[in-house]
C-alpha cells in the first residue's frame, strides 16, 4: 500500500517516508510533534535514519525534553518542500501544540498521501488527499463538545472566580498548559504565572519564542516566585502526571479532553475538570474527511482512540472506504 500504519505505530507514506515511529526500511523519519506517543523509536531514527524532519519549534522543545539532538536533522518551516528521490514532502500547520505539523507526500504518479497527526479545526488547514491517514482520538459519535469559545469562556470565569479565593493550580500536558496561559492572558488575567518545574518554564519560553502571547512566566524556584507564592495571588502550572500527588494551597483545575459530561465538572470545592482539548472531536474528524475528499481513509488504531468505530462511521455516513490500522 502507498500508506499504512504498522504494528509499531509507524505511519508509512510513499516509498521513503515514515512518521511518528522508527522504521529501518524508510529513509526519512518525520516527527509531527513533541508528544510521547509520536516520538516512538526516536533515538533509533536519530542514529540510523538518513534524515529526521520536524518543525523548528518541535526541535527546540525536544531539546528541552531530551537534551541536544544528534543525527541528521532538518528543521522545516510550514509549507516548505523537501524533495527525496522521486517523492516530495511538505509540512502544514496543525492546531494542536506549538510546532505540530500535518504531512503531505506527493509521489511520482501524482498521488497525494496525507497524515493529519494530531489536530483540531477550524484552525488546521484541510489538505486534499488521495489517501488520508487521520487520528482517531475522539472517533466515537458521542464524543462531541461545544464550540471552543464557549469552553474558553467557562474556563476563564472559573479561574477568575477562583482567584478571588486564593491561588489557582492548573494541570495539563506540555502544549496544553501553554495554550491555557495564552487563553488567560488574552482574557486579561494578569496575575503572576508560575511554572512548577524547570521543564514547564523552558518549554513556555520556547512557545513565546514562536509567537505565543503569554507574557512573563516565573520559575517556581526563583526568589521572585517564592515571594509571590507567599502573597497567594497567582496561577501555577503543573504537568498532568503530578495531579494526584501534588499538595497545593488553592484550587486545582485539570485540563482534559476526556471530560464530556460538562464543560466544567466540579469534583470538590477545591478541584475541577475542564473540557479543554487539543484534538478534533468526532464532528471535526468527519468534517476533515469530507472536505479532504480522499479515495481511502486509514484511521490510527495504534494510539489511544476509537479508530475502528471512526472507520465504520466514515463509510456509513460519507460513503468513503475506510480501514483502521493496525488491525489489532
Amino acid at each position: 500500500m502507498k500508506a499504512e500504519i504498522t504494528v509499531n505505530g509507524a505511519i508509512r507514506l510513499g516509498k521513503y517516508f515514515v512518521c511518528d515511529s522508527h522504521d529501518p526500511n524508510r529513509d526519512v523519519r518525520v516527527v509531527t510533534h513533541a508528544h510521547v506517543d509520536h516520538l516512538l523509536g526516536l533515538n533509533e531514527s536519530l542514529n540510523y535514519s538518513k534524515l529526521v524532519v520536524m518543525t523548528e519549534a518541535t526541535r527546540d522543545i525536544l531539546e528541552i525534553m531530551r537534551g541536544k539532538l544528534k543525527g541528521k536533522i532538518k528543521a522545516m518551516k510550514y509549507n516548505e518542500e523537501l524533495s527525496w528521490i522521486d517523492e516530495k514532502l511538505t509540512l502544514y500547520y496543525a492546531d494542536h501544540i506549538i510546532g505540530a505539523a500535518q504531512v503531505l507526500i506527493e509521489d511520482f504518479e501524482g498521488n497525494r498521501l496525507v497524515y493529519t497527526g494530531d489536530f483540531r479545526l477550524p484552525k488546521s488547514p484541510i489538505i486534499e488527499a488521495d489517501i488520508l491517514v487521520i487520528e482517531a482520538t475522539y472517533g466515537k459519535p458521542e464524543l462531541k463538545r461545544p464550540p471552543t469559545d464557549i469552553i474558553i469562556d467557562s474556563f476563564v470565569r472559573l479561574v477568575r472566580k477562583g482567584l478571588s479565593l486564593g491561588p489557582i493550580h492548573i494541570f495539563g500536558f506540555h502544549g496544553k498548559l501553554q495554550e491555557a496561559m495564552q487563553i488567560l492572558r488574552d482574557n486579561n488575567i494578569d496575575v503572576p504565572f508560575i511554572a512548577s518545574s524547570d521543564k514547564i518554564y523552558k518549554i513556555t519560553e520556547i512557545c513565546k519564542k514562536y509567537g505565543m502571547h503569554i507574557g512573563e512566566i516565573l520559575n517556581k524556584n526563583s526568589i521572585k516566585a517564592r515571594e509571590i507564592i507567599r502573597g497567594k495571588e497567582y496561577v501555577m502550572f503543573h504537568h498532568a502526571s503530578t495531579l494526584r500527588r501534588a499538595r497545593v494551597d488553592g484550587i486545582k483545575i485539570h485540563l482534559t479532553g476526556w471530560e464530556f459530561r460538562k464543560i466544567v465538572w466540579k469534583i470538590s470545592e477545591k478541584e475541577y475538570r475542564v473540557a479543554l482539548s487539543d484534538h478534533a472531536d468526532f464532528t471535526q474528524l468527519l468534517l476533515y474527511v469530507a472536505s479532504s475528499k480522499p479515495k481511502l481513509v486509514i484511521t490510527d488504531n495504534y494510539r489511544v482512540g476509537f479508530a475502528k468505530i471512526l472507520a465504520r462511521e466514515i463509510e456509513r455516513r460519507l460513503g468513503i472506504k475506510a480501514i483502521a490500522m493496525p488491525s489489532k
